[in-house]
């Protein structure tokens, strides 16, 4: 009968740790959505994107898009004092304070990586920085 009771109290703890991940996985996923913005396979004449900042970090870290996507990108600075550019395309918002958006327009003439940041302070060797990955 204890042998019975230990098995029963370990399943429980078992079923309680396998809930308890699975609440942390389904949380987590909107985050690990917005890794990646990929607009490559849409149609739209003008590509909408949204970028945030969470502290000193975009959200998403990437994004993908065609050569000559006429590109508008709206970042919504969530806190701090920040700004998105990407110097290859000469896009760029003003530098402001968080609470407040900015939107731009660009068309992504050449295919390749770049890297897009913050050019605030030391944000981009801090990590402040992401992906733009155009496609030819």
């Amino acid at each position: 009968m204890q042998v019975y009771n230990i098995y029963l109290a370990t399943m429980k703890t078992i079923r309680i740790v396998v809930i308890s991940l699975l609440f942390v996985l389904l949380a987590a996923l909107p985050a690990i959505a917005q890794e990646v913005i990929d607009v490559t396979d849409s149609s739209a004449s003008v590509k909408e994107i949204t970028v945030e900042n969470d502290g000193l970090s975009f959200i998403p870290e990437e994004i993908r898009v065609n050569e000559g996507d006429r590109i508008r990108l709206t970042f919504r600075n969530t806190g701090g004092f920040h700004d998105w550019v990407i110097d290859e395309f000469d896009a760029a918002t003003s530098q402001y304070s968080g609470g407040t958006s900015e939107t731009i327009e660009f068309v992504a003439d050449e295919a390749g990586e770049f890297e897009f940041y913050c050019s605030v302070g030391n944000h981009r060797a801090r990590g402040m920085w992401g992906t733009f990955i155009v496609e030819g």
